[in-house]
C-alpha cells in the first residue's frame, strides 16, 4: 500500500502470490542432507521393533506393549500456555486415540505445566519413536540424537537474535545458538518437518506438520465496538507492538478518539514491558494483559473491531486462526509464515508506514461488506487447518520412519 493508497478496496484482499522472505531472517543456510533421510517406501502399518533378546525392565510404557506404537516427544522447555508445550498435548491426545503409547519429557519444566516428565525419564526401547518438537536452543538434547531410535524433527522456528540483542542479550544468545544448532539436529534426524513451509523450506523440507488447534473456547462477536483493536501473542521486539501503537495512535487522532487497544501477551522482560507502556501512555487508552484463562481472552476476541499483527518474524501464528474463529477482520504484515497462515484471509499490510496501517483499522471497523466478506474467507481458512486434517499430517510424517 503506501503510495498506493488509491487503490480499490479489493487489493489488500488479494496480495500477490507469496515468494519466501526468510532468507533474509535467517543467518544460516539449510544443511546439504535432505529432509527425510531414507528412500521412499509405502508405510505400512506401524509396528514397534522387536525388544532385545532377554527383554529389559523399563518404565510404564512397557506395561502397555499392546500399543502397536510408542512415541515420545522430547522438549527444549515446556510452560503452561506456550504454543509447543500446547502441541505436545495435543499431539499425544491424537496418539492415545489411535492406539499408540509413549510419554512427554522437557529438558525444562515451569512448575505450572502439566503432562510433562524430566529428560531423565526418556528410556525408549528398541522400536519406539522420537518426536523432537525444536523451538529453542538445546544443548541437553544432543545425547537424544545419539539413540539409535527413529527421529523425527518438528521445526516450530526459533527467533533471529538480531530482534534482541538490544533488548535481552542472554535470550539473544540463545536464539542465535539455537539457529545455528537447528541444522545439526536436522541433519541427524531421520526425517524433517515444520508447523508451516516457511518453517520446514529453511531446512531444505517440504513436510508440513500444522498445530492441532482447538478453538472450541473462541465465541464469534457478532457487532462487536467500532473502535476495540487487539492484538495477542508474546510481547517482544520482533512482533513490533511499537509500531502498532504508532499506528493507533493516528487511527485515535483521525478517526475514533475512544478507541482502545489491547495487547494481550507475555512480556520479553519487565525493561521492554516498561518501554512499550511508555509509548502506550503517550498514544493514550492502550492496555497490556496477560494470564489471561481462555473465557477472558475469547471476551476480548469477541469484543474486538480489528485484530493486528506486525511481527517481522512468526513461525506459524496460531491467533491468526482464532481471530478468524471469532470472526474478527485480521490486519497482517506479510512475514515469515503468516502468508501461508493467513491465505486471503486477511489484509496484508506490507508497507510499514503507520498511517497505512491507521487506515486498514479503520476501514476493518467500519466497512460491514469487508467485515463480512473477510469473516467468510476466515471460515473458508480455518477448514484449512481443521484438527482433522492437521492429524492427518501427523501421521503421515510418523509414518516415513515405519
Amino acid at each position: 500500500m503506501g503510495c498506493r493508497r488509491a487503490r480499490s478496496r479489493q487489493g489488500p484482499l488479494h496480495p500477490r502470490p507469496w515468494r519466501p522472505d526468510h532468507g533474509d531472517q535467517a543467518r544460516h543456510g539449510p544443511p546439504d542432507a535432505p529432509a527425510d533421510r531414507r528412500p521412499d517406501r509405502t508405510a505400512g502399518a506401524l509396528q514397534p521393533a522387536p525388544a532385545d533378546e532377554g527383554g529389559r525392565a523399563r518404565g510404564a510404557h512397557q506395561a502397555a506393549r499392546g500399543h502397536t506404537l510408542n512415541v515420545w516427544q522430547v522438549l527444549s522447555g515446556a510452560g503452561p500456555v506456550d504454543a509447543v508445550s500446547r502441541q505436545a498435548l495435543a499431539f499425544r491426545e491424537r496418539f492415545r486415540g489411535w492406539g499408540w503409547g509413549g510419554r512427554d519429557v522437557a529438558a525444562f519444566i515451569d512448575p505450572r505445566a502439566k503432562g510433562f516428565e524430566p529428560l531423565r525419564a526418556l528410556d525408549p526401547a528398541p522400536g519406539d519413536r522420537l518426536l523432537i518438537h525444536y523451538s529453542a536452543y538445546a544443548p541437553r538434547l544432543r545425547g537424544v540424537l545419539d539413540l539409535p531410535n527413529r527421529k523425527l524433527l518438528l521445526s516450530h522456528n526459533v527467533t533471529p537474535a538480531r530482534w534482541l540483542w538490544d533488548h535481552d542479550p542472554p535470550i539473544a544468545l540463545q536464539c542465535e545458538l539455537g539457529r545455528r544448532q537447528l541444522p545439526e539436529y536436522a541433519a541427524r534426524c531421520d526425517v524433517v518437518a515444520g508447523v508451516s513451509l516457511f518453517n520446514g523450506s529453511e531446512l531444505g523440507s517440504d513436510i508440513v506438520i500444522p498445530p492441532i488447534v482447538d478453538l472450541a473456547w473462541v465465541r464469534h462477536g457478532g457487532q462487536p465496538p467500532q473502535s476495540h483493536v487487539l492484538f495477542v501473542g508474546r510481547l517482544a521486539p520482533h512482533k513490533r507492538q511499537d509500531e502498532l501503537i504508532r499506528a493507533f495512535a493516528l487511527y485515535r487522532r483521525r478517526h475514533a478518539p475512544d478507541a482502545r487497544l489491547v495487547l494481550v501477551g507475555e512480556p520479553l522482560n519487565d525493561g521492554y514491558l516498561r518501554a512499550l507502556q511508555e509509548l502506550g501512555d503517550r498514544a493514550g487508552n492502550v492496555v497490556f494483559e496477560h494470564t489471561l484463562n481462555e473465557s477472558e481472552l475469547a471476551e476480548r476476541y469477541a469484543r474486538a473491531s480489528a485484530f493486528v499483527c506486525l511481527s517481522e518474524h512468526e513461525g506459524f501464528c496460531i491467533p491468526l486462526l482464532e481471530a478468524f474463529a471469532a470472526g474478527v477482520p485480521v490486519i497482517a504484515r506479510p512475514a515469515g509464515g503468516v502468508p501461508e497462515t493467513a491465505g486471503d484471509a486477511a489484509l496484508l499490510d506490507e508497507d510499514r508506514d503507520p498511517s497505512v496501517t491507521a487506515e486498514l483499522i479503520h476501514l476493518a471497523a467500519g466497512d460491514r461488506e469487508l467485515r463480512d466478506e473477510l469473516a467468510r474467507r476466515g471460515r473458508e481458512r480455518l477448514e484449512v487447518y481443521r484438527p482433522e486434517r492437521a492429524a492427518v499430517a501427523l501421521r503421515a510424517a510418523l509414518e516415513r520412519l515405519s
